[in-house]
């Protein structure tokens, strides 16, 4: 599997079948790359925000989780 599909994977365990788009605005906006082109070197950065996001959303309780699972993709 590809990187971003490993990013889609811990996301759609929270965020559901809205996880793609979600990456697809994070990684447009804030690293200005579309997900297919994310590298372990984005992942401190997209960690960040996806945990921002998140956190407006679902808590901080989620985002924390979120952040740490795409940490462990590096």
């Amino acid at each position: 599997m590809t990187l971003e599909g490993d990013i889609v994977d811990v996301l759609a365990k929270d965020l559901g079948p809205s996880a793609p788009q979600f990456l697809k605005r994070q990684s447009e906006h804030h690293l200005k790359k579309p997900p297919a082109n994310i590298t372990k070197d984005d992942l401190e950065e997209l960690a960040k925000w996806c945990f921002i996001g998140v956190k407006l959303t679902l808590g901080e309780q989620t985002a924390t989780k979120v952040k740490d699972n795409i940490l462990r993709l590096k």
